[in-house]
């Protein structure tokens, strides 16, 4: 109250509401600086608990960052969780592996004979020539029929240019890819259309424009792609093949009869590193909500909501299930400090308690929704972040509140100190004009009295 006060004081001191003829103007202007103070003072006070409530606000959208990006890293571990195979080819030059969803653990023989090649086909040479593909066209008609393999695709183009028709092809998604080409001279352009089909092996690719074909298959026909599985010989019309549920493998080369070996194992390296993210936002933080605990002074001091996310975190920080090989975080190398409050990883006790223990570490993790660790984290979590009704979200929308609210009270306020300025300053330059008045009359009367007792005295004398 008393720094409200004295903000008062410094602001109202000497302030002029009214120009006065009087003497007394001046002491009528402090009476007005005084009671504007007086009656200001509530708002002033409420002016100061918004800003007290902001900086808990400010505090509170720190924390609710920190928490998220704590839901955000425990997210990281049930994705971590959820793959954690992964896929190795001995011969990288062959080909490249991706695991995904129903991948098991296993080992396949691939051998690599031919990586296949695409069709290819160019526009009739005994077209119109095209110079400039920006402005000129194979043909002038304004719709066209595209054939590829067995499939017919009707188009409609009229714009005429080159450039234009290769764009409406590549539009219409028929399964081939249409470039332009120049295959004359620098002195004398002649630009081509030119398609290749999406897939490997022989595919019959026609343009026609309501009255001929304009494309002719160039270079050799396209060729599948040839390799076996575990001695099983297999085409394709893709580099792109699947050797088992949930194992994808892009051929790169060829292997020249020679066998390559793509294995699918259990990986938690991607574990350990979301562990560490998690220990890293765990601990983030922890540091802010130790700004506003004990002796601390932020915004949030001696408020409950600090206590409450501290006990949640910790709570994730300690979980255990008390049985089975992996039955803790300490035991995955995550381990809490009593003295800081921080968390720790290791690495190595990481890489020696999950060895061979890939099960053990699957049970105790869990999922989102299939209980361990993984679901109490994502319970806890959501209940403190949850846009709707997490803890931290109602927090921040009551003192939100309270601001609002707030606001309007000191806006109240404001107003009747505004109309007590306003009258008292009225009545005041009244008081001042009368007393001006007053004063005045005083001085006349005073003058003649002066007058007459001159008079007097020079009478007596003479």
């Amino acid at each position: 109250m008393s720094s409200a006060a004295s903000s008062l004081s410094s602001s109202t001191t000497g302030t002029n509401y009214f120009t006065g003829m009087s003497t007394f103007s001046s002491s009528l202007n402090s009476e007005i600086s005084q009671e504007v103070q007086i009656a200001a003072l509530p708002y002033q006070l409420l002016e100061d608990d918004v800003a007290n409530m902001t900086s808990q606000s400010n505090e509170l959208e720190t924390l609710d960052g920190d928490v998220a990006a704590v839901q955000t890293a425990v997210s990281g571990l049930s994705s971590a969780a959820g793959s954690m195979l992964s896929a190795s080819v001995s011969n990288g030059s062959v080909a490249t592996a991706t695991v995904g969803s129903g991948a098991i653990a296993g080992s396949y023989t691939l051998a690599v004979t031919n990586l296949g090649s695409y069709s290819d086909a160019l526009s009739n040479a005994d077209l119109p020539t095209v110079t400039d593909p920006a402005s000129q066209n194979i043909s002038s008609s304004g719709s066209y029929t595209l054939t590829v393999g067995t499939t017919t695709t009707s188009l409609s183009y009229s714009g005429g240019n080159l450039n234009g028709l290769a764009q409406a092809i590549n539009d219409a998604g028929a399964g081939v890819q249409a470039t332009v080409v120049d295959v004359g001279s620098n002195s004398a352009p002649s630009y081509v259309l030119s398609l290749q089909s999406g897939q490997l092996g022989p595919v019959l690719m026609q343009l026609y424009d309501g009255s001929q074909d304009l494309l002719t298959a160039s270079g050799d026909p396209g060729v599948l792609a040839q390799y076996s599985v575990n001695g099983q010989s297999i085409q394709s019309d893709s580099d792109t093949v699947t050797l088992a549920p949930g194992l994808t493998v892009q051929l790169t080369g060829t292997d020249s009869g020679a066998s390559t070996t793509v294995t699918v194992a259990a990986d938690p390296s991607g574990i350990g590193n979301a562990l560490q993210s998690i220990v890293t936002a765990y601990n983030a933080a922890m540091t802010e909500l130790g700004n506003n605990r004990g002796q601390a002074t932020g915004a949030l001091g001696g408020q409950s909501i600090v206590y409450q996310l501290t006990d949640a975190l910790q709570g994730l920080a300690n979980y255990s299930t008390g049985d089975g090989a992996v039955n803790s975080l300490a035991t995955l190398g995550v381990t809490f400090n009593d003295t800081t409050g921080q968390l720790s990883f290791d690495q190595s006790a990481f890489d020696s308690a999950t060895s061979g223990q890939t099960g053990a570490l699957t049970q105790f993790l869990g999922s989102g929704a299939g209980g361990g660790f993984l679901e109490a984290a994502t319970n806890t979590l959501t209940g403190l972040v949850d846009p709707t009704t997490g803890v931290l979200t109602n927090e921040i929308g009551t003192v939100g509140a309270s601001i609002a609210s707030t606001n309007t009270q000191i806006a109240g306020e404001q107003a009747q100190v505004s109309q007590l300025q306003t009258n008292l300053t009225q009545q005041m330059a009244a008081a001042d004009a009368m007393i001006y008045q007053l004063q005045q009359q005083a001085t006349q009367m005073q003058g003649i009295f002066t007058a007459e007792q001159d008079a007097e005295i020079e009478s007596a004398s003479v």
